[in-house]
């Protein structure tokens, strides 16, 4: 992302989390104390939740439970369980993790594209194609767990659901936008699973083609 771009999201971003600190101290959400509380307990869960993506990523999914995860963290067991009820109740909330990673990207593309048609359809491909090694790791452990539980995978119907009508809904079309969309996410899936053979020169050429294609179909859709 160029520095551009992130001097644009600091500045829609940064100008929100200042108001924030410039609001009375009667409102005692926004104190010192319970906003380092706060970002206390997301380290935590953050911690955890790479914990069990190491998990199953090493030992597989049958491996994850919360004795391993106790002694992957140092968090005692019950202190795990107060958290996650169940083995399920933690896969749900690391794949909500996942889903909500993607969305503040998602928004933060958004933001600092040009207001036009295609400012959507954009952001969900460049919200696909910057997907960081940990995001990767993560959907690594998510698939490894709902290949013996895929009702876990039930929690994503809904997003998966709003993808697919900003699709059809876009200037392109659901046809069109989802050869644009399948295509970053296959690159992605061969990513996550390590066989990609592109070098980074060719990722940047591929990524770089995907958004002149969005480009070049949307000017074909308006000519015709």
């Amino acid at each position: 992302m160029s520095v551009l771009t992130l001097k644009a999201i600091w500045e829609t971003t940064g100008a929100a989390l200042f108001s924030v600190a410039l609001l009375p101290h009667h409102q005692d959400v926004y104190t010192v104390e319970s906003i380092d509380s706060t970002k206390e307990i997301e380290n935590r869960r953050l911690n955890i939740f790479r914990a069990a993506e190491a998990i199953v990523s090493e030992l597989g999914a049958s491996q994850l439970t919360f004795t391993s995860l106790s002694e992957r963290t140092g968090i005692q067991e019950s202190d795990l369980q107060a958290m996650f009820p169940d083995r399920e109740a933690l896969l749900s909330a690391m794949i909500e993790h996942r889903l909500e990673r993607f969305r503040v990207r998602w928004r933060a593309y958004e933001s600092v594209l040009p207001d036009e048609p295609m400012r959507e359809l954009k952001s969900l491909l460049l919200s696909n194609l910057s997907e960081s090694n940990e995001e990767k790791n993560l959907d690594s452990a998510i698939l490894a767990a709902a290949a013996s539980n895929p009702a876990l995978l039930q929690t994503t119907s809904d997003d998966v659901q709003g993808l697919f009508n900003i699709l059809a809904e876009s200037p392109l079309g659901l046809a069109q936008a989802s050869i644009l969309f399948f295509s970053v996410r296959g690159y992605r899936l061969f990513e996550q699973i390590g066989i990609c053979p592109m070098t980074d020169i060719q990722r940047s050429e591929f990524q770089e083609q995907i958004m002149r294609m969005a480009r070049t179909l949307y000017e074909q859709k308006n000519e015709g």
